[in-house]
This record gives structure tokens, sequence and C-alpha cells, in this order.
């Protein structure tokens, strides 16, 4: 055996872009921070190549596929704490090239699978940019074996169908001296990443949580019980075992398909879901599956991991027949499908299983049906051919996969091999086989007639005696509903499981912390359990008893357990690029066209309103980014919609001739559309400008939002000396006519919503059609000082326990990090910034912001709401609000109607325009515009 190969330079590579890490890569992540260079990570691939072919050209077209896709090139790194991945400028590909030629026959095939099994579990480094490598075998002159490692966060399934078109076509065109015939690709990876971050944050997202959320609550945890018992922590030891079915078998479940009308991925699911139904006697089964996650065309071409992972609950109750059975569990199917977007890490927080590092959150078995990856395919002189790969590790208990080749499907079990031993793998492969068969062959027989043989457990050992005693006391907690002790191995691993008692009324969190001071004070140090876990509900057997065995004692956390659990999510945030030339603002103007489809762009023209959307914008700013060198993102484009506003902003320059804006006026306010800008309702929001993208978003194609700041004003000039009438003046000045088109309305939150009352009066003395205005948190000037000391006094102390308390519950729900719920109060904010560390200072955003709020409190402050009774205002109340807030119709007085209504938010302040009330907010809007009172 001779082997070529080279390792990667030792040079430091050159970072071009850094993004947001994707949901998956996050997760990537943090599996690698608790296991580092964890194999079960790895995606491990053999393709067989036959034909006239040279490594130096399959290693050549390689490299050109590596500079093609940003994901090939992608390393993670830690800035500031948080998880991002960064795109260098090019790696040092080498392919090894093993010759196998000259091993006896008897023995190639072995050798062949050993160095598979050794390259596959090879592990990477996520801080190094070489998270791809591949392998040729030799085994004859014209027949080879490609194999191909890559981690599973630069690469997915679908990747696989990418590379092996793009390495064939490539390598085909480089011997026939021709240029390739390869798609363009308009997007990278790291577009895809800021485009999941945006929708993370649209109401979009907000609806996959709430069918997520009531399909999983209290979903029971479904695993098949292993041959031995598992250990502490979870393992990725793993093995496979498969069979080839005849070629027949694909017409018989391509025809029973079309039978039922449904496709052979949900006849499979239906078939699996039977078979564990029957094999574990339980009638909730659930287990997970994939979807691509390209559902934009502009995705299909690229390589990354857009792949995510959907959980599959199926209620098993009742003895129906296989027929019917296909039919429910296709709707299940649908369903998880029509909500794919949910990220699984995302999931698992919504979810907040009890977490067992043991097991994986919320799903032990994996069911994944689909047709070969690579296609089988003659490029010039060679083919590439699909070959079964070898199992780098594990990540779920058990992984039923069913594979479509020319020559017929293949069914494999994929399993911890730490858990289960090969015979049970062979039983259960064949029981899958005879399950296939009684659906085919007797799909109105009941699901019972599919007969399962007794299985010997080698079960966990459960004691009682002290434990008996642990139980009762925590049974006798006013707190505590049922209690149940475990005690594994030598006795020295005790641990507690509740749950609450229907009364609580004590947040859960804090319950295992007072049950361990409760036992204290009765027991003796030695006698104590390693800890209490809080479950809704116990596991329970089909006879309704505590099923003790599906119970496992949970490691000690680790600091590093709870340094990932603190964990926060990255942003991306650049600087515009300045000083660019008049001939990057004609390029840019031809890539807004393009991306659009119009034939040119004016400088007023909006991007949104042109028919953009988030990927359409992804694809803009990535041609920006590679052709002019720009470091644009989406968050300039929000603010700069228009395409003068955008180029100016980017390139800080005057258009080309012919083209120039309009001269900039001494108005400190700038108006911009969050959205769409022809609708038949005008709503304008006040400063703050992306609260309300979420907002506009919710109103759909009834209303056009635009946001009207001061964020690009001088504050320091005869503004900071301005009455509150003539900031608001200039308000209505910036709107020009298109107040009078329509019936509009006005909102604004704390301050903003003084505003916006003035706003509103000075738009009827114009004459606008003002059909409401929405004032969020926002008291009467001069109101609460007015009130008695001790009474302010008594508001403050309470107003600073709730929001302690309504910030340690995100904490503690994992919706903030503990960086972030640090910068939340003004005094760790301080510390935070005296000890230097970045998160103690204000991003600019949140500085402009800051300014323009202590200017527009100072106007408010001599400010006062002439007494007209205006019947428009809408009052919100947040969570941040004072309860009296609503009797007292935040102190407005005579200059409202005393039966004007308060409608109370969800979330704090800020947060109330990102919370789950949203929805209800946009109604109101949308009712308020097509009522007729005025």
């Amino acid at each position: 055996m001779k082997e070529t190969s080279n390792t990667a330079p030792v040079a430091e590579p050159t970072v071009i872009a850094e993004f947001p890490c994707s949901q998956t890569q996050l997760r990537c992540w943090i599996l690698d921070q608790l296991k580092p260079g964890n194999p079960a990570l790895n995606v491990a691939v053999r393709w067989e190549i036959r034909g006239a072919f040279r490594s130096s050209t399959l290693e050549a077209a390689f490299r050109t596929v590596i500079q093609r896709h940003e994901a090939l090139r992608t390393r993670f790194v830690e800035v500031g704490g948080r998880p991002c991945q960064q795109v260098v400028d090019q790696v040092d590909f080498r392919m090894s090239v093993i010759d196998l030629r000259n091993v006896p026959a008897d023995q190639r095939d072995q050798r062949i699978l050993s160095i598979g099994e050794e390259t596959a579990r090879a592990p990477f480094d996520l801080r190094s940019p070489y998270l791809f490598r591949v392998s040729l075998l030799m085994v004859e002159n014209e027949r080879g074996f490609l194999l191909i490692t890559a981690h599973q966060s630069c690469f997915d399934g679908w990747s696989i169908r990418v590379l092996g078109r793009e390495v064939g076509e490539i390598a085909a065109a480089l011997d026939a001296g021709r240029q390739p015939a390869v798609p363009d690709l308009p997007l990278q990876y790291g577009d895809f990443s800021l485009w999941q971050q945006e929708y993370l944050n649209s109401y979009g997202f907000e609806t996959e949580k709430s069918f997520w959320r009531e399909q999983l609550t209290g979903a029971p945890y479904f695993e098949v019980i292993p041959d031995t018992p598992r250990g502490p922590v979870k393992t990725s030891r793993g093995n496979i075992l498969s069979v080839n079915n005849p070629s027949e078998f694909s017409e018989r479940i391509d025809a029973a398909a079309r039978a039922h009308r449904v496709s052979l991925y949900s006849f499979g699911a239906a078939v699996v879901s039977a078979l564990l139904h029957r094999y574990t006697g339980h009638d909730t089964v659930m287990f997970g599956s994939q979807v691509a996650g390209r559902d934009e065309t502009d995705l299909e071409n690229l390589i990354g991991v857009f792949i995510n992972n959907v959980v599959l609950r199926f209620d098993m109750a009742g003895d129906i027949s296989f027929a019917e059975h296909v039919r429910l569990a296709t709707a299940t199917v649908t369903a998880a499908l029509n909500h794919h977007r949910m990220p699984f890490n995302k999931l698992v927080e919504l979810v907040n299983p009890v977490r067992d590092p043991s097991r994986n959150p919320l799903i032990s078995v994996n069911f994944n049906l689909q047709k070969a990856f690579l296609e089988d395919h003659q490029y010039g002189g060679f083919e590439l051919l699909s070959a079964p790969s070898q199992s780098p590790g594990v990540i779920y208990d058990l992984s039923f996969i069913m594979i479509g080749r020319p020559s017929g499907w293949r069914m494999s079990i994929e399993y911890n091999a730490d858990l289960f031993e090969k015979s049970t793998i062979e039983s259960l492969l064949r029981l899958w086989q005879e399950a296939y068969e009684a659906a085919l062959e007797r799909p109105s027989a009941p699901l019972s007639s599919l007969v399962i043989p007794p299985r010997e457990i080698k079960a966990l050992r459960v004691e009682t005696g002290p434990a008996t005693a642990i139980e009762l006391m925590l049974a006798a907690h006013p707190s505590v509903g049922s209690a149940v002790v475990l005690v594994e191995g030598d006795g020295k691993r005790v641990h507690a499981f509740v749950t609450p008692a229907p009364t609580i009324t004590e947040p859960l969190d804090r319950l295992p912390d007072g049950l361990m001071e409760y036992l204290s004070r009765q027991l003796s140090q030695s006698a104590m359990p390693g800890g209490v876990s809080v479950l809704l509900n116990f596991p329970r057997d089909a006879s309704g008893t505590i099923d003790r065995t599906a119970l496992r004692i949970p490691a000690p956390p680790t600091i590093l357990a709870k340094a990932v659990a603190d964990r926060v999510e990255p942003t991306d945030v650049s600087a515009p690029v300045p000083a660019a030339r008049t001939d990057q603002t004609k390029a840019l103007a031809a890539i807004w066209a393009e991306v659009l489809g119009v034939p040119t762009v004016a400088p007023g023209d909006n991007f949104f309103a042109l028919g953009g959307h988030s990927l359409l914008a992804l694809r803009m700013l990535s041609g920006a980014r590679s052709k002019l060198g720009a470091k644009a993102d989406l968050e300039l484009l929000f603010k700069q919609p228009t395409f003068g506003g955008f180029s100016t902003a980017l390139f800080g320059e005057a258009q080309p001739s012919g083209t120039d804006l309009e001269p900039a006026s001494a108005n400190p306010w700038s108006v911009g559309a969050c959205g769409r800008t022809d609708a038949p309702y005008t709503l304008y929001t006040l400063n703050h400008p992306f609260l309300y993208y979420r907002l506009a978003t919710d109103l759909g194609d009834a209303v056009s939002v635009y946001n009207a700041n001061m964020f690009h004003a001088d504050l320091t000039g005869d503004l900071a000396s301005m009455s509150l009438e003539e900031i608001a003046g200039h308000a209505v000045d910036s709107m020009g006519a298109d107040i009078l088109k329509g019936p509009v309305g006005v909102m604004g939150l704390c301050v903003n919503g003084v505003l916006a009352v003035e706003i509103a009066r000075q738009l009827r003395e114009r004459g606008a059609d003002l059909r409401f205005t929405a004032v969020i948190d926002a008291w009467a000037p001069g109101y609460v000082k007015s009130q008695p000391r001790l009474r302010r006094l008594r508001w403050n102390s309470e107003r600073r326990v709730k929001r302690i308390g309504y910030f340690t519950r995100k904490l503690f729900s994992g919706r903030i990090s503990f960086i972030d719920y640090l910068r939340e109060f003004n005094f760790t904010l301080a510390l935070l910034k005296h000890l230097g560390l970045r998160a103690g200072t204000y991003s600019q955003e949140e500085a402009v912001n800051a300014d323009v709020t202590d200017l527009l409190v100072n106007a408010a402050r001599q400010y006062r709401p002439p007494s007209t009774n205006e019947k428009s205002v809408l009052l919100f109340r947040s969570e941040a609000t004072h309860r009296r807030a609503r009797k007292l119709l935040f102190g407005w007085g005579g200059a409202i109607t005393a039966d004007s209504e308060v409608f109370d938010l969800e979330g704090w302040h800020e947060d109330s325009l990102n919370s789950n009330s949203i929805q209800a907010l946009a109604t109101i809007v949308i009712n308020r515009f097509r009522s007729d009172e005025s």
C-alpha cells in the first residue's frame, strides 16, 4: 500500500467575511464544546469511481468546488463570548491518494472498510477552516473509491448531491479543456444565516412556536429500552446493519403509496411507527426526521448545512388497521413538514424537557427515507457511483434508514453499540421487513396482527430502602404532588424526581433548591440525594404505574455545561464602507435591478416596494459584498430602504450625474418604510425603527407602516432648544402630502407616545383623516412627578422588583443570556463598563436611541397637552407600567376622553412589541382603521 498526502499549511488564512452561526451550526458548536471532536458530527460519504480518471484532475475539481462554496472555507471562533462563522479567502486543499492495487484481492475489501472507518471517525477542529477532507483509494487502474468526510457544521445530505455534480462536471471539463457548466451562486451560506436570524424575529416564527408547543408539550420521552443500562453520559460508538431488498420491492411500495395517495416517506413513517408501537407497547411513538430546508431555489445549488430536525408524534391508541394508520400518520407528517422551519435547538428551548446527559433531548429514535444523494452518472471518461458509507458515530439510540438506489431499496439500522447488542438489531431489522410486508399484503388488518416476539431486557437496577423514606419526606412537602427516588449501582448515586402540586405558587426553577434545603433539615449529609429534578408528569406504563425504568439519573453539571447553557445568540454588525467612487454606485444600481427584476432603479425607489423581500435582500447584499467589497448588512437596508439613501449611506458620496438626490433639508426627521407602501391605510411609528418591523409583518397588506425617526439628526444644534410642539411640527412636515391620501394612525412608545399625541393634534389641524393615536407606556407629562413622594417611591420600588422578576424569568427560560441580563440593570451595566467589558458599552444604535430619548424627555417636561378630550387615543400598558395606570388613564385627564380604552400588552416595555401580544395589537390597529369613527 502506498499513500500520498499533504498536511494543511501553517500560514494563518485571511478572513474575508464573518457571519452569525445558523441555528444548526450553533447546535453543532454546542455539541462540539461538550465533546470536542465528536465523530458523530461527521458526515461520511463513499463514492465508487470507474473509468479513465486522474487523481490530479479530481483534486483540482475539489479545489474549485471549495473555492465556489464559502461553507467549505469556514471556521468557527468565539468573538466576545459568542460563536460565529468566519470565511477565509482560501484553503490549501490536498487529496490523500492511497494505492491498494498491490493488496491481495481477498484482503482489499477489509482494508477499504478499515480505512473508511478511520477517515470517517477522525475528528475535526472547528477553529480551523479545514472541515472537509477527501481520500482516493485506488483499487484498480480504472477503479477507485472516494472517501469524503465533512463536518456537519458545513455539510448535509443534500450537499452530497451538489458536490457530486460539481466535482464530476468540473473534472470532466478539465480533462476536455472546456469551461465547466456549473450554476451561478447568487447566495452563499452566510447569507442564509443572516436570513434565518431575521426569520427568528418574525411573526412567522411565532406561528411555528405555537404549533410545536401544542404538539409536544407534555409528550412522554419515547425510547426503545436498551439491552444494557445507560452510562452517566451519552456515547457515540455506533454500528450499522443493512439488508438489500429485491427490485420488485420498489414497485410494491410505489404501488401501495399510490393506492393510499401518500408519499413514500409518509408510508414508510407509518410502517416504522407501527413497528415501534408494537415493539415497545407504547401508545405514543415519537421519532425525529430531517428535512432539506432548501425552500428557495437559490439555496438548491449551495453546499452547506440547511437540514433541520422535525419531531413526529404518533398517537397509536386503539387497534386500528394499517390503512387507517397510514392515513393518520400522513396527517402527522404533513403537519410537521408545514412547520419545519423551527430550528431543533429552538424547539428544545421551547419545550424545555428535563435534561439528561445520557440522552438526546426530545428524540432517541430517527427515521429517514430518501433516494441516494449521489446520482450515478457518467462524466466524460469516468463514472461516479453511490456506495454504502460507514458510520462515523451515532447521535441517536436507533436510526431507521431507507436509501433508494437503481438496484433497489437498502434498509439499515444504525445503532448505539454501547446500548444494543447486534442480535437485537438483527431481530429489529427483520421485524421492520415484516412490518412492511404486513402493510403491503394486509392493509385492512389491525396493527395487533404484527406479532412481536418477547425480548429480554437487562433493566436498570432500582433499589428501595432508604429511598422510600426520602420519597415519603418529599411527598409530605406542600409543593410536591408525588415523588420517586432512584438508587443506582453501588448505592452512591441517589436522585429524587418530583412532580409539582397543583396548588404550587412558587416558580418551578426554585423548587429543587427549596426541597434540598427541606431534606437537609431531616437527613444527614451522607443520606442526602445528589439532587432533585422536577417533571410535569411521571412516565407510566400501560397499567398506569410509574415507569421507574424510564427515569434516568442526570450527571452532575460541569462548568462547561453551565457555560454552554448561558450561551448567547450571535449577531452580525458591519460598518458601512466610506469613500466609494461614483462607478460603485452605478454598479450597485445594476445589482439592485438584477435582483429585483426591474430595468432600472431611481434614487427614490424603495427596495421593498419594488417587490424585495428578505431573501432578495440577502442576494443584493451578497452581490454588493462580492463585487464591490461593500460591507453592507440588513440593518442598513432597513434604515435606508431607498436606493439613494442606501447607496449614500454605503459609499458616503453623491449619486452620479442624472441621478442626483434631493438636497438635504434642515428637517431633523427622516421617514422610511417598514414594508409595503401602497396599502389603503398608513401607520406612522416614531423612533425605535427596529421595534416595528414585526408589527408591520403582522399587519400584512392592509397597512403601510412607516417609521419617522431622528437617528441621523444633529441633536446638539437648534434641535436641542426646540419645544415638543416644534419637534412634532417637523415630524408632520417630513410625512409630506401622504397624510392627506387616506386614513392614518400614529404610534409611539414611552416619551414618543407623548410626542404622538401632539403629532396627532397637528395632523388633524392639517386635514388628515386620523383614525387613532396609539400611546404605549406613556404617562402624561408631569403627572407622575405631581404624585406624593411616598407614592412615587412605592411605585418605583414595585417596578424595580417586577423588573428583576421579569428578566430573571427570561434568564432561566433561556430567552436571554446572562450578559444581556446584567445589561438590563444600571448597577451591573456600570460594573461591566468599569471592568472594561464590551457588554458594558452601548452599541451605536443604543447610544443614538438614548440621546434621542433624552432630547424628547427634556422637551416633554415643558409640554402641556390641550384639554380637547381627544377621542382617537388608545392607551397600551406593558408589564413595566404600574397597574393603576389603567384606572388613571396614565394621567392624561382632560386631554383624552374619559372612556378611552386601555389595552394590556405582554412583555416589558420594548419587549411588548416583540411579544406574543403583537398579533392582538395588529388586530386592534386594523379594526381602528376600518372604523368610521374619527
